[in-house]
């Protein structure tokens, strides 16, 4: 390496790959932060998921089982009171507690709807057996409320008050990576061409960088889809594991899908920066014959 020409040629490789790599971090994380914020921390994609998936039928099913167990608790028999939730009612309830989750209130799923419907319910049903035993249906119905609202307290607030906690945590983070990546990435992309004046091999070193932060934004997103880690999240849930775990799924299906594309982008950005110069060095060697 007698030449500064030749001193260039040998160091641009190695600090382009560099620049690459560091654009691969950034690109993902910029994506990543963007996807968790239209996944995760957007309640209408929640509960779009919830409908598209029949996590709202499930979860009327699921409610039932444990309305009708509570109910059995206060002495109404199991017969007597079936289906006491209804797919409107869980909408409701499912639409204002994640506004509450949103809104980072404590204790924020709000079950007054099912309350009622419980109220309405074993007041018509249990009016005759309750002037038999001597027990006023009010009676009935509030002690089936206390059961559901105990039940609710002990078990199901404590998990929505962890969410509420990780979605304030992943809000407060999320924005603010999502824009000093973005920044930071367009600032290393402007570089990457930048140093190697426009020439073909620096769109390839991009492209390479797009490529391989797809990849960062697929692969752990692959890995956990097939992992027994979400599955032991969705069991926290107890009850509603089976809604929990079909919502981690797709949720990082989205992450799966956008960065498989994105890997997909930046590869054909490579092949073809390889395969120009043959095909203009070809027709050049046409021309002059």
């Amino acid at each position: 390496m007698n030449s500064r020409t030749e001193l260039y040629a040998y160091k641009l490789p190695k600090r382009s790959r560099f620049l690459t790599f560091l654009l691969a971090l950034l690109l993902a994380t910029f994506v990543g932060t963007w996807l968790v914020q239209s996944t995760v921390l957007d309640d209408r994609f929640v509960q779009r998921d919830l409908e598209q998936s029949d996590g709202y039928d499930e979860f009327t099913t699921q409610l039932n089982v444990v309305l009708n167990t509570q109910a059995q608790k206060a002495g109404v028999p199991q017969s007597v009171l079936t289906n006491i939730a209804t797919k409107a009612n869980v909408k409701q309830v499912i639409s204002t507690s994640l506004d509450h989750v949103y809104q980072h209130q404590t204790d924020p799923i709000d079950v007054q709807p099912i309350l009622d419907e419980i109220n309405a319910q074993v007041r018509e049903k249990m009016a005759g057996a309750a002037a038999v035993s001597g027990v006023s249906a009010t009676a009935i119905s509030e002690s089936v409320q206390s059961n559901f609202k105990d039940y609710v307290t002990q078990r199901a607030q404590p998990i929505a008050n962890r969410a509420v906690k990780l979605i304030a945590a992943l809000q407060s983070g999320a924005k603010s990576a999502m824009i000093v990546s973005g920044v930071l990435a367009l600032i290393v992309t402007i570089a990457i061409l930048f140093r190697s004046h426009g020439h073909l091999h620096g769109w390839r070193y991009l492209f390479w960088g797009i490529f391989w932060g797809g990849v960062l934004v697929a692969l752990p997103g692959a890995i956990l889809r097939f992992s027994d880690l979400i599955v032991n999240i969705a069991e926290t849930t107890r009850s509603f594991s089976s809604i929990m775990l079909t919502f981690i799924s797709d949720t990082l299906m989205v992450f799966i899908r956008i960065g498989g594309l994105l890997a997909g982008v930046g590869l054909l950005g490579v092949l073809l920066c390889i395969a120009l110069p043959s095909f203009f060095h070809r027709n050049r060697g046409y021309q002059s014959h």
